[in-house]
């Protein structure tokens, strides 16, 4: 699990990156949030890519993907250009848009703007952006997808990490939303519906992936309770050997508190159960502009779907090798 620690954070952060870039865009693209938020989580959003590309770079190259006799080597050599190809055309997008003074205007001051070339150049740099992340997301599936039993199962394993970006996207980018109306509460309560209804089909599509996708190999290797055997050690103390109180004999195993399959139905509770109740209140706070009920509970969705994810892809790659 440790050697693979690496790995579940490089696709963690891969998922969200992508995933928060995908929802600000569909955004700006409906131009229904204003220009502030829209330049301020661009420049945060970019950072990020920046960091994920680092991560990539340093913990998920193809020859430390290689090492991983399950994985598939055909992809690996594929990853780094689609991730940096996202993050390089996210420059101009945010530049663009830093320009455009006329970016995410609404109700009134939208109807009397017309598309400016700087709006028509930032969508375009902006979709060139997405369309590379989402073939980052393809080709990370691919290398995973042999982890599966079945060939339909590796369909399975590619749209997880399309529907992960999406709600893991979704719920970040709609919790800073809600901190916006916080301080402008007149702003229509629209974006962050929107925003929210993304979070709840990434969540259900996480969901299906999950309960009709069939068992991955890794998963059925680690279906046994990991176990880890001690050695009897001795400590010499005035030239007399004698055994150490504090050491377990040897081949007495150390059983971990949570089997897998329990570890499994946590996951199940974490990130589907919970946030979808949590979702549903969401919606009806946002309905009647509760913003700041609303945003709390938002709180508590992102911390449910981040974990939820980290041990879903842990369980994903038990038994990895």
């Amino acid at each position: 699990m440790l050697f693979t620690l690496p790995l579940i954070l490089f696709i963690v952060l891969t998922e969200l990156s992508i995933g928060e870039f995908v929802v600000l865009y569909l955004l700006d693209w409906r131009n229904q949030v204003k220009r502030n938020f829209l330049v301020t989580y661009a420049v945060i959003y970019l950072f990020l890519a920046f960091l994920t590309y680092l991560f990539q770079q340093n913990y998920s190259s193809p020859e430390l993907l290689n090492t991983f006799s399950l994985l598939d080597k055909g992809w690996t050599g594929y990853l780094s250009l689609p991730l940096l190809l996202f993050m390089l055309l996210m420059i101009p997008y945010a530049i663009f848009l830093f320009m455009d003074k006329k970016a995410g205007v609404d109700g009134k001051e939208k109807e009397q703007a017309g598309i400016s070339r700087l709006r028509v150049l930032r969508l375009i740099s902006g979709g060139l952006a997405l369309i590379a992340g989402l073939v980052t997301l393809f080709v990370l599936g691919m290398i995973f997808h042999p982890l599966a039993s079945s060939g339909i199962g590796g369909a399975f394993v590619v749209g997880s990490f399309f529907a992960g970006a999406l709600a893991l996207g979704a719920v970040m980018t709609a919790m800073w939303l809600g901190h916006w109306y916080l301080v402008t509460p007149a702003l229509s309560e629209k974006p962050l519906q929107f925003a929210a209804t993304l979070v709840l089909l990434g969540v259900l599509a996480q969901a299906v992936f999950a309960f009709i996708g069939t068992p991955t190999t890794t998963h059925a290797n680690g279906n046994a309770q990991p176990t880890v055997t001690a050695t009897a050690t001795t400590i010499v103390t005035q030239g007399t050997p004698t055994n150490n109180p504090q050491t377990k004999p040897a081949n007495v195993p150390t059983v971990a508190p949570l089997s897998v399959d329990a570890i499994g139905w946590l996951r199940i509770l974490i990130e589907f159960v919970m946030p979808l109740i949590l979702l549903g209140f969401i919606l009806k706070l946002i309905h009647d502009r509760s913003f700041q009920s609303a945003t709390g509970m938002l709180y508590l969705v992102v911390v449910l779907t981040l974990a939820g994810e980290a041990m879903a892809r842990g369980l994903f790659l038990i038994g990895l090798q």
